[in-house]
């Protein structure tokens, strides 16, 4: 039987304020107390108290920034204010047995709004916190998503920002860039405006002639109608990104985009609709249906996804606080 050996106790040493200090995991009322308040739409107590400490200089302040970056950010007057951060963990809807529900065109459109939901409302806490201390904008935002069969997650930390010299924002900004790329944005007449997504989920069934003849055929060929279905995939995610894009602030374009795709074979479970529907045909194949009225298609997913940061154009030459001001409709 093995065995490990148990670390020696560490001496005791000299105490301080931090080593006495007891962590204690909250109580239920308090948890209780903070759920109350996110589904109400308020910030939890705790976030309420780190935000006020922080801006009053009781705690010292923390950014996603590089020393570089906050050195460029610094000489454009922009001062950092608190780190502040926004997540969501959103489950899409699915039947009895775990399967994503799709609509009439095949599409999986209950995980697309997860994922949009997760990141809104990861982004809207996000923002909630900014505006609670008078940012402008949140800047350098790290954001994650991420996908465990049907629960979707989106997590995102950025420093919140003030522009020296204008009032605050109704709604402020959200920017995934780095101090350099701002600082670079702005010298050209561009501001960052918000984090864009474009995301599309299609499932597509398909006759014995595309499913073996992908895995058996002897010469080269295309099978067009994969190709075609994952172009449209493309297109309604790259639409959709526009549109996310400028939903709170006009846009001009997009910058650092990033891209991830797959084709993947799965199966969908088709049901029978009335009493004398004996099966259905796709692409030359007949599929009936078995004792339970159900029959199980080949398939093939096509999952397009795309991430940027939306700009704007506001000047010829550099960005002045009188652009960003008009921009974000300040007095």
């Amino acid at each position: 039987m093995p065995f490990f050996r148990r670390p020696s106790k560490p001496q005791d040493g000299p105490r301080t304020s931090l080593t006495n200090k007891v962590y204690e995991s909250q109580r239920p009322e308090e948890m209780q107390a903070d759920l109350q308040a996110l589904e109400s739409g308020d910030l939890p107590n705790k976030a309420k108290v780190r935000l006020h400490r922080t801006i009053s200089g009781e705690l010292p302040w923390m950014s996603t920034y590089s020393t570089p970056d906050f050195f460029l950010v610094e000489h454009l007057r922009i001062e950092p204010l608190v780190q502040v951060s926004g997540a969501c963990y959103f489950h899409a809807a699915t039947d009895s047995q775990g399967h994503i529900f799709l609509d009439s065109n095949l599409d999986a459109t209950n995980l697309v709004r997860a994922y949009y939901r997760a990141k809104d409302e990861a982004i809207d806490r996000l923002i909630q916190e900014a505006t609670a201390v008078g940012a402008h904008a949140v800047l350098n935002a790290r954001y994650r998503f991420q996908r465990d069969e049907t629960v979707v997650s989106f997590t995102i930390l950025g420093t919140a920002v003030r522009f020296m010299g204008l009032n605050p924002p109704v709604k402020p900004l959200v920017s995934p860039l780095s101090g350099e790329d701002t600082y670079k944005l702005l010298q050209r007449g561009w501001l960052p405006v918000n984090i864009a997504l474009g995301y599309h989920w299609h499932c597509m069934p398909v006759g014995f002639s595309t499913k073996y003849g992908i895995a058996q055929s002897w010469y080269n060929q295309e099978f067009t109608d994969i190709s075609n279905r994952f172009m449209q995939s493309r297109d309604l995610a790259l639409q959709k990104m526009r549109q996310d894009g400028a939903r709170h602030y006009p846009v001009s374009g997009f910058v650092g985009v990033k891209i991830d795709y797959s084709v993947e074979e799965t199966e969908i479970i088709f049901v029978r609709n009335g009493l004398f529907d004996n099966g259905l045909s796709i692409d030359g194949t007949f599929y009936p249906y078995d004792d339970m009225g159900r029959a199980e298609v080949p398939a093939f997913n096509t999952e397009f996804f795309a991430t940027g940061a939306s700009i704007v154009r506001l000047s010829t030459g550099q960005v002045t606080k009188s652009d960003i001001a008009k921009y974000l409709l300040l007095n």
